[in-house]
């Protein structure tokens, strides 16, 4: 029996089977996983009553940092052939956690083990995490803002796509928070559309669309009482 309402045992409970997929099951049609605890509690309910207004970007930032502490691991096993998949993966979520400011420069780390040490102490931390809400919104509209690095000269189309799935998500969570998600939907629909397959990712259309929700955000808080 686990004690799930300690958010560093839930994700550790849920990460195994939601985040990395065997190759063999990959090539056999089985898409790719992506872990976001938030969302996925939401989806399938806690048999509890979560009270805490910050358990939602609380269990995001958890999340995500268990994830990639899971990819990284999965990089030490890998074939040569799956290393730049996961690699594009981890950068992604390691781009995301220092552009929020969560991750403390986690990039500056070594492959492997510095970023997988350093992911699991950011989720042990992130457990007990208790941000404002002027704190959400400012994360949020750094992330919003960073539509820049997208075009990028050394950033692969890959690895923008990457970029953009992990963005497009905490984006959705951290606008749940907030209490912006009936403001930003459409927004956020069209950015969820924008990252359904990374073969047909467009980078320059996820941009325009990044703007759009931007400017949508500005608009919501400015009409707050």
């Amino acid at each position: 029996m686990h004690d799930l309402r300690n958010l560093f045992a839930r994700a550790n409970a849920c990460v195994a089977c939601h985040q990395n997929v065997e190759t063999d099951i990959l090539k056999a049609g089985h898409p790719e996983l992506v872990f976001e605890l938030d969302s996925q509690s939401t989806n399938e309910p806690k048999h509890w009553r979560e009270d805490d207004p910050a358990s939602g970007p609380r269990s995001w930032l958890v999340g995500q940092a268990v994830a990639l502490r899971e990819i990284m691991w999965a990089v030490n096993k890998a074939t040569s052939d799956e290393r730049d998949r996961l690699f594009s993966q981890a950068s992604a979520l390691t781009w995301l956690l220092d552009k929020a400011g969560l991750g403390e420069d986690v990039s500056k780390f070594s492959s492997f083990p510095g970023i997988q040490g350093r992911a699991d102490e950011i989720a042990q931390h992130a457990a007990k995490w208790n941000p404002t809400n002027d704190l959400l919104m400012s994360i949020l509209q750094t992330l919003a803002r960073s539509d820049s690095d997208f075009q990028a000269s050394n950033v692969t189309r890959e690895d923008s796509f990457y970029r953009a799935l992990r963005l497009t998500l905490a984006l959705e969570r951290l606008s749940a928070a907030l209490n912006l998600s009936s403001k930003v939907d459409k927004e956020l629909l069209v950015l969820r559309g924008d990252v359904q397959r990374h073969y047909d990712f467009d980078i320059a259309a996820f941009g325009e669309h990044l703007r759009a929700f931007r400017q949508k955000t500005v608009v919501a808080v400015d009409a707050r009482p």
